[in-house]
């Protein structure tokens, strides 16, 4: 079971989404969640001799603060009225990345839980930051809330998009905890015309599973004509799934973000949560 979990307040619209999921998993699993209210404080201007001060950041800051203050008060009522065990803390980024200040606030939560975003837009630019950061630079599962989505807790249809590959591998032990509470899990692979082979590695994830109770069905379905990351939201849909679980970024993150990947899509197309493993 997940004992620790962590969610970063990164500003967006999907915030509230995601909170009300993680304080759900946080009850069902009797765990504890960390709330971060992040304040990203920009950098004072600089000359040839270095930082300045600067009355305008100066007050910026402060009116920042201020703001993280409130923020944090509303957080922090919020989770005293519905989680046993939670807190909420202000974390300020000086002169740092707040994502990256998020990530390492993460390596002893079991899981963290971040708002996502949907469509290639500017507002999905701080969402997929603070996701990039937290799957690359924490060493943890990430579990992805598109904005308006309502996720069963515990999810009770799971569908595994399985490729025999590292990043996948983790997503699926990093989501045994959920596997083992749902009622049906489905190992899809998406056919493509690439020649690989995925039949008995994915035939031995479904026996592994087994062996630790849970029982996961095997499904592979062709592309279609389609993406592997449209493909495997579709087929999703069709089979009703709660949640997604699969692998993120195995190819480069530049590469995927320039030219196109399945975890790229997957972030801006998808309207389930995504558990994400890397």
């Amino acid at each position: 079971m997940y004992k620790d979990l962590m969610i970063p307040m990164t500003g967006s619209d999907g915030d509230a989404d995601a909170l009300t999921l993680a304080m759900a998993l946080a009850k069902s699993n009797d765990a504890h969640l960390t709330a971060l209210e992040m304040v990203d404080l920009p950098m004072p201007m600089t000359h040839p001799w270095g930082l300045t001060p600067d009355a305008a950041t100066a007050d910026l800051h402060a009116v920042l603060r201020e703001r993280g203050q409130l923020n944090l008060a509303k957080l922090k009522l919020r989770l005293a009225s519905e989680c046993a065990s939670a807190e909420a803390l202000l974390m300020e980024a000086l002169y740092s990345e707040a994502p990256r200040l998020a990530a390492k606030q993460a390596y002893d939560a079991d899981l963290t839980i971040v708002a996502g975003a949907v469509g290639d837009t500017v507002e999905s630019i701080v969402p997929h930051d603070y996701f990039v950061a937290l799957l690359l630079e924490s060493g943890r599962p990430v579990l992805v809330v598109p904005p308006r989505c309502v996720l069963t807790v515990p999810p009770r249809r799971v569908v595994i998009a399985w490729q025999p590959t590292r990043e996948t591998t983790r997503a699926v032990h990093d989501a045994l905890p959920l596997l083992a509470a749902a009622e049906t899990v489905e190992v899809l692979t998406v056919e493509t015309d690439d020649g690989q082979d995925i039949e008995p590695s994915a035939r031995r994830i479904v026996e592994h599973l087994g062996r630790h109770g849970i029982r996961a069905s095997r499904l592979a379905r062709p592309a279609l004509g389609q993406t592997v990351a449209t493909a495997l939201l579709y087929y999703s849909r069709e089979m009703r799934a709660d949640l997604l679980v699969a692998g993120g970024y195995g190819h480069s993150r530049l590469r995927e973000w320039a030219l196109g990947g399945v975890t790229r899509e997957l972030l801006i197309a998808s309207d389930l949560p995504v558990l994400f493993g890397h």
